[in-house]
């Protein structure tokens, strides 16, 4: 019998503790809940914002590229305005609320927008002029009636080991190191210009959507990681520091975006740049807690 009391007793004692514990949780604020360190999913702010990241080729090619292009290509020709319309208001579908361009931003931004604000005046004509910032930045941000454009490009300086660049043979440094079987193991050059040739006979959205696509981009990406990485492992480190200085560039552009965001307002950025850029801008905002990264593809291919 005094078994039978003492068990009642207990579980007495452990429901009211129990009860005590559900009281004292209904007592904790909701904002005690939410541990910004253990939980992943909580974002410090009132809104994420959206992101995309337009990859393009250079319509007026300037060539600094290891490849240069070998197929023509004129955005000013009647054809490609009409295609160009039908890109624009694919983009336009996406409503940005701030356009990014690859020009750099403290050199080029007040110059830049100095001449949008000219272009949306009719004091600045763009009929002439290829670029890419002109033809898309301009014509879509006037589209979308923004007041003006934001130029984020930054430049990253070489911080790797000194050569006489008129001089240095990369082909005769790799065979040098036995490096050079390995590091032509893929044709990435038949790649790019396989992507060239196609511009020149698929419209413009239809190109757009091929350059864009994760798996085209991957691989332009993977480039750095099984050819130029190579160079100099062991010796002076070329290859890397070549892939760490884009990274740097790709670091900077990234910072700016995040400069130009404003967290308190449901932001939709549009960068443009070189599709050469996109691997690295889309991994960095993938992985960032601040934005939800939006594939072109999703506008382009509708």
């Amino acid at each position: 019998m005094s078994k039978i009391v003492l068990g009642i007793t207990i579980s007495a004692f452990l429901i009211s503790c129990n009860m005590q514990n559900n009281q004292a949780c209904k007592e904790i604020k909701p904002e005690q809940k939410a541990n910004h360190i253990s939980d992943p999913d909580v974002f410090i702010g009132k809104h994420k914002a959206k992101v995309m990241v337009l990859g393009v080729f250079h319509f007026d090619n300037p060539g600094l590229d290891s490849y240069k292009p070998k197929f023509s290509f004129n955005i000013l020709e009647e054809n490609r305005q009409g295609e160009l319309e039908i890109l624009l208001n694919k983009i336009a579908g996406y409503k940005p609320t701030k356009i990014l361009v690859e020009w750099d931003r403290i050199e080029m931004d007040s110059i830049a927008n100095d001449r949008f604000q000219k272009y949306l005046s009719g004091e600045f004509s763009i009929e002439d002029k290829s670029n890419e910032v002109y033809q898309i930045g301009f014509k879509l941000a006037k589209k979308s009636g923004h007041s003006r454009i934001y130029c984020s490009d930054a430049s990253a300086d070489w911080f790797g080991v000194e050569l006489d660049w008129d001089n240095y043979d990369v082909e005769a440094y790799l065979k040098s190191k036995g490096q050079y079987k390995k590091s032509t193991r893929y044709n990435f050059q038949v790649f790019y210009q396989l992507i060239d040739s196609l511009k020149s006979v698929q419209s413009l959205t239809e190109h757009f959507a091929l350059i864009n696509s994760p798996e085209n981009r991957l691989k332009d990406h993977q480039a750095y990681l099984a050819e130029t990485i190579l160079e100099g492992a062991g010796d002076n480190y070329i290859g890397a520091d070549a892939v760490a200085k884009w990274y740097r560039r790709n670091l900077r552009i990234y910072a700016n975006a995040y400069d130009f965001t404003d967290f308190d307002k449901e932001e939709r950025l549009l960068l443009l740049y070189g599709s050469g850029h996109v691997w690295q801008l889309r991994q960095f905002f993938i992985d960032s807690p601040d934005f939800d990264y939006i594939e072109p593809n999703e506008y382009l291919t509708k």
